[in-house]
């Protein structure tokens, strides 16, 4: 191997390794929000947590206030990979799409203990830090035009004469927020295919020839 392929393994090698280290601080800063709470999130335990020094967070984040925006813009993404990936399906009917949103929000990967205590833990600091706002906004934006366009096809393909695209999305959202609340306080009891038909049966009032 010349000096060059040498040079650029290794170069290759650090990336990896920093990239792996920037995930570990994220995943255990996010750890640290659901065990201790906000204010419990120092940098001592996200130390204790990943095993990593201060000097690893000042590296990749540089404050812990920059580490906690990306901890709630993390799982911004992570939510919204889950919920386009069924809005935006090209070969699933309008009906198909918004059931399966409906089964994203209330599946293990995003519904879970963990992932609502920190939605529910950077909301209560908005406030105070305005800039968590856009990562967990309950009016966000792309989430919002999705509903929106899935009631509007919903409401040509069946010619409902009275139906309101905006105050139908505006609905579905409302519940679904419902439900994460009701989880965030009822986590033991929460029964997810409740949950799911619950949400089918406000659908079915809406668009009551889809469901």
């Amino acid at each position: 191997m010349d000096s060059r392929s040498q040079y650029q393994e290794g170069h290759n090698a650090r990336e990896i390794g920093k990239s792996k280290n920037r995930r570990h601080l994220l995943d255990a800063a996010a750890e640290a929000i659901f065990r201790h709470g906000f204010r419990g999130a120092t940098i001592a335990a996200i130390q204790e947590i990943s095993g990593l020094s201060r000097g690893m967070i000042n590296l990749h984040f540089k404050t812990k206030e920059n580490l906690l925006l990306a901890v709630a813009e993390d799982l911004s993404n992570n939510y919204a990979e889950h919920w386009s990936r069924v809005a935006h399906a090209p070969d699933l009917s309008a009906a198909d799409r918004l059931k399966g949103i409906i089964k994203v929000d209330l599946s293990p990967d995003i519904l879970n203990e963990r992932d609502v205590a920190i939605w529910f833990a950077f909301r209560s600091e908005v406030c105070s830090s305005p800039e968590y706002r856009r990562f967990i906004d309950s009016r966000d934006a792309s989430f919002h035009d999705a509903i929106v366009g899935i009631c509007q096809d919903l409401m040509v393909e069946g010619q409902y004469p009275d139906g309101d695209a905006v105050l139908a999305a505006d609905a579905l959202i409302a519940l679904f927020e419902g439900m994460w609340t009701d989880f965030h306080l009822h986590s033991k009891d929460f029964d997810r295919h409740h949950a799911e038909r619950a949400c089918l049966y406000v659908a079915k009032s809406l668009f009551p020839d889809h469901f």
